[in-house]
């Protein structure tokens, strides 16, 4: 699979930083404006046309490192930033092969188009590229490069036209698929290829349209933490297969946490040892029967909501504000909803005094959230997990869910996890979830209501929760929910997905409850998974110490904390406590607060921010006990300062197109709150919203264009 010829001299050491390093990739589908006129192919064959049609597309011109949004762009150029942070930003260039405008650097200005490699035949992509010259560009513009990557996909490889002249002082290396291996052509360059398939996309937790970017930023990372690997790579390229190769792959597990699963990788045939399960397995499996089902996201609802009129710099609330009627939700802010329903539980509603009753008065739960989308209703099993039974009945949660004008309703199910997953209490809990489904389909059709109906599934191990959904499916349901998953490891969801998607038929819609993990749904989505919900992305805005101001790159930074210090939160009320003066604190505060502001504005310099926020931030260290040393505050002084500076130096509210970032800019960036934290809170939605319908198009585009039935890029 690998093709090496080692001629050179070997590069010491102490020239690191003297490597000139060449980055290839290709344009993106995805571009960071998406007028209706974009450029067409006919444009480009015509110079004065070309120019006129520019002029008219001139407000939506950027340079091309920013126009391309696409998976693959934004993470190579995460490996990029990290890459010159390390060398300095003049060893490492980036160009894109546009199949517009040809091989360009990363700063020519462009406007959008429609133009693609990708749905073009072999003859034509071969007389197109030669007409916009790429062969004789690439050509030129790899010479006085020591180290050349290429991540590009089959297509726009075959209109580089291989070979073309190199020296043996050069090293080339390809990220490519297996379709490209008789592509790859060259002269007397040291080169080496790696080719992937959807099962690394896998390993890798990216789906395939991303993976060479991950793959390259993966390599920067490595690099940073071991400067010498940039020679040892120009003198060996064949490291790279053991170092991608001892890569774990990430999925993320509930509450934040994060378990290495080890898994096969094609590079090689390499097979580094398991650690959880071979993840391959499940998408060997045939896909599920209801795949042709879209798939949705539900948000819980919590009352999540903001002052719009928040003064964000006085930190005052709108005057004569009714927190109850004027504050708004995340889907009035945007233009559109950032999830495809909203998810309510009956046990949250019943905690607030008269809230049903307002619901019931405004004509519906769709009145009552201002919501246009789908509105699913639950019990809220997690409410009354304690009790023996639920504290319901079946008709009265039918007259709920109708009278609140409910889209589909839940059946009334009894959590079995945790204590109350042991023999002899787990039966029960199994069989009064089954018995209060059966009820509720029964008399769902008998009385004619109109929501649709949804039966849960509960169980203690993959068989009972397969064993449940058979007997769902023979009840008549074609909608059916796995409850008591929140918490458990995706390893182990996908172990009971696997036995119950065998029960599935293909107008089964399956959901999940509380499970809303981005690198697993290729998984949960093969397995016939339909519809989850998740308030993850939202509430890691202030739940996640360090994660929690999230990226379309999948990349996550600490908002700076600079809390009130006149709201009496622990860590304030142990500072005056230890004899600090309030006004000293207030100032610090400001000066905090100036500084960030200053920073964004490019007023001050990085340093002088950080020198500012830094100066609150040390005092604030409180551990649980109550005790605070030397020790601990050195500790937390050297992580922020570290987190922060990461902040700030990429200042990732300035890149972001999401309407929170638009209209609040840096203050988004501000752990203070809950007018920042839940704006926050909002974007981290977004990102996700936006991750998710990335999947679902690369889904989509995979399955209908680039993929025969073996999984292998075409």
């Amino acid at each position: 699979m690998t093709k090496s010829i080692p001629t050179k001299t070997l590069v010491s050491t102490s020239t690191i930083s003297r490597l000139r390093t060449l980055i290839i990739t290709s344009c993106t589908g995805k571009k960071l404006h998406n007028p209706t006129n974009q450029l067409t192919i006919e444009d480009f064959k015509d110079t004065e046309r070309l120019r006129e049609r520019t002029q008219s597309l001139l407000e939506f011109s950027c340079p091309s490192g920013q126009m391309y949004t696409g998976l693959q762009h934004l993470r190579l150029m995460e490996g990029v930033d990290i890459l010159r942070s390390r060398f300095g930003r003049e060893v490492v260039d980036v160009k894109i092969i546009s199949a517009a405008y040809g091989l360009i650097p990363e700063d020519k200005v462009i406007v959008p188009y429609t133009v693609t490699f990708n749905s073009m035949k072999n003859d034509e992509i071969s007389s197109w590229a030669n007409f916009i010259g790429i062969h004789k560009d690439f050509q030129e513009a790899v010479i006085g490069y020591d180290l050349v990557f290429v991540l590009l996909g089959d297509k726009y490889i075959r209109a580089l036209n291989l070979p073309i002249e190199t020296n043996p002082k050069q090293t080339f290396i390809f990220l490519a698929s297996n379709k490209s291996r008789n592509l790859v052509v060259l002269g007397d360059a040291n080169f080496e290829l790696l080719t992937f398939s959807n099962a690394d996309a896998s390993r890798f937790g990216c789906a395939l349209v991303g993976l060479k970017g991950q793959l390259l930023k993966l390599i920067a990372t490595e690099i940073r933490q071991e400067p010498n690997l940039l020679s040892e790579i120009y003198n060996n390229p064949k490291i790279l297969e053991n170092l991608l190769n001892n890569q774990p792959q990430q999925l993320e597990l509930p509450l934040g946490i994060s378990v290495a699963t080890a898994k096969k990788s094609n590079i090689k045939n390499k097979k580094p040892k398991r650690a959880i399960a071979d993840l391959d397995e499940f998408l060997n499996l045939p896909r599920a029967v209801n795949t042709h089902l879209t798939m949705k996201y539900f948000i819980p609802e919590w009352d999540d909501k903001v002052d719009i009129g928040y003064n964000f710099l006085l930190d005052e609330s709108s005057l004569n504000r009714n927190a109850y009627r004027d504050d708004v939700y995340a889907h009035e802010i945007y233009s559109q909803p950032n999830y495809d329903g909203i998810l309510v539980s009956k046990v949250v509603v019943d905690k607030i005094k008269n809230k049903r009753a307002d619901i019931e008065k405004l004509g519906g739960i769709r009145n009552f959230v201002r919501f246009p989308g789908e509105i699913m209703g639950d019990c809220g099993a997690f409410g009354y997990i304690k009790l023996e039974a639920p504290p319901y009945n079946t008709v009265e949660i039918l007259d709920y869910y109708e009278k609140l004008k409910f889209d589909y309703g839940v059946s009334i199910d009894h959590l079995i996890v945790g204590p109350f997953a042991e023999p002899g209490v787990r039966e029960k809990r199994y069989d009064l979830t089954l018995q209060n489904a059966e009820e509720f389909i029964s008399k769902h059709q008998k009385i004619g209501y109109t929501f649709t109906p949804i039966g849960v599934a509960q169980g203690w191990d993959p068989e009972t929760y397969a064993d449940a959904v058979k007997k769902l499916v023979e009840m008549g349901y074609d909608y059916i929910a796995i409850g008591g998953v929140a918490r458990t490891p995706t390893i182990e969801i996908l172990e009971i997905l696997k036995e119950v998607y065998q029960h599935l038929t293909p107008k089964t819609r399956l959901h999940l409850f509380g499970v809303g993990r981005i690198d697993a749904l290729p998984y949960f989505r093969h397995l016939g998974v339909t519809s989850f919900d998740s308030a993850s992305p939202l509430r890691k805005a202030w739940f996640d110490a360090v994660e929690n101001y999230h990226t379309l790159s999948g990349k996550a930074y600490a908002a700076v904390r600079i809390p009130f210090v006149d709201k009496q939160s622990p860590r304030i009320k142990h500072l005056l406590l230890e004899g600090y003066e309030r006004e000293t604190l207030r100032q610090l505060e400001q000066e905090a607060l100036k500084a960030i502001r200053e920073y964004d504005k490019g007023n001050i310099s990085l340093d002088e921010s950080l020198e500012k926020l830094l100066a609150y931030d040390e005092l604030l260290e409180l551990p649980r006990d109550g005790k605070v040393t030397p020790t601990a505050k050195a500790r937390r002084l050297r992580q922020h300062t570290q987190l922060y500076r990461e902040l700030l130096e990429v200042k990732p509210w300035q890149e972001c197109e999401c309407k929170i970032c638009k209209d609040y800019g840096v203050e988004t960036a501000i752990f203070r709150g809950n007018d920042r934290n839940r704006r926050r809170g909002f974007h981290n939605t977004y990102v996700f919203f936006q991750r998710f319908q990335e999947f679902l198009n690369t889904e989509n585009h995979l399955e209908n264009d680039n993929f025969d039935r073996t999984g292998e890029s075409i």
